[in-house]
């Protein structure tokens, strides 16, 4: 197992002087309603419903800020890279992932609570968080932050521990089927509530709930599960973090208003999807590949 894709260490500084200067614009923007004068540009010939026709690129600038910069912070090398450091680097990027949707879990059921009951404090909470789509907005960034706490304790641990545990998955049967199963039928769900349901309320609501199908599938193991189907299973979540970060500024820039808002929606989803794409693209290239070896000195590299 070896890391890949990995930035040069000299940017792990630059990537906090992006990140601290990116959350204080962000901050200013969001909830001070500060805009950088000048910088923005006439982009319709008259203001539409959510879209005006001057838009100012000062929250564009912030989120790129903090998703480059924490991404420099991230996954630059360290000084010395050797074979635990890489073990160590995805297995907090594993948990970086579960616990970020952990925490989405919770945020929907106090939104079903909230529903349903009259409790205060539960339409405290989630009048803070939906407040200017905060965790929507949160949820952008948060799985990096949690991948960077959780890393460099893991590397502070690691100077008296030598051993990382072994990261825990649930059993083949029956997770693997009921994720596969719910998340085709929430595809299909989907796809017939945008058919029938011009206001798109229904295929909306369908979305929220579609991450936890799909980690139920990411989340459980193959039949036959051994360290290096692991590290195949571990570097494909890196490349669909890559990969969700990357559609996510390029949205950023050209995606504006409520079409904006359903980028972030479909991000919610976008993680799980592609690492489901690539580590079983993967697998299929692997089982071929012993396919045609007969099973036997089969070396495959981790690209």
């Amino acid at each position: 197992m070896r890391s890949y894709l990995l930035f040069s260490n000299k940017l792990r500084a630059i990537g906090w002087l992006l990140t601290i200067p990116g959350l204080v614009l962000g901050y200013l923007s969001v909830y001070k309603e500060y805009s950088i004068p000048g910088f923005g540009m006439q982009l319709r010939d008259g203001s539409e419903l959510f879209l005006s026709a001057y838009e100012n690129f000062t929250n564009e600038l912030a989120l790129t800020l903090v998703i480059v910069g924490l991404l420099f912070v991230a996954f630059s090398k360290q000084k010395r890279e050797d074979e635990l450091t890489e073990h160590i680097r995805l297995n907090a990027l594993y948990w970086a992932i579960l616990t970020n949707y952990i925490f989405y879990g919770v945020f929907m059921l106090i939104g079903v609570l909230n529903a349903f009951t009259n409790l205060k404090g539960i339409g405290f909470i989630v009048d803070l968080l939906s407040d200017k789509f905060g965790f929507m907005v949160y949820n952008l960034f948060t799985p990096l932050v949690i991948f960077i706490a959780r890393f460099y304790y893991l590397l502070f641990k690691s100077k008296t521990e030598y051993t990382i545990r072994p990261l825990r998955f649930l059993p083949n049967k029956p997770y693997r089927m009921i994720g596969k199963i719910l998340t085709l039928l929430l595809i299909t769900a989907i796809v017939i509530a945008l058919i029938i349901d011009s206001d798109d309320n229904a295929s909306g609501n369908i979305l929220y709930a579609l991450p936890f199908a799909m980690l139920l599938w990411v989340y459980s193991k193959e039949k036959q599960e051994d360290e290096y189907i692991s590290s195949v299973r571990l570097n494909a979540m890196q490349v669909a973090v890559y990969v969700n970060y990357a559609i996510l500024l390029i949205s950023n820039w050209y995606v504006y208003g409520l079409g904006f808002l359903l980028v972030l929606l479909i991000n919610l989803s976008t993680i799980p999807a592609i690492f489901l794409l690539v580590f079983n693209y993967r697998l299929y290239k692997i089982r071929q590949e012993e396919n045609e070896t007969g099973g036997n000195n089969l070396t495959v590299t981790l690209l």
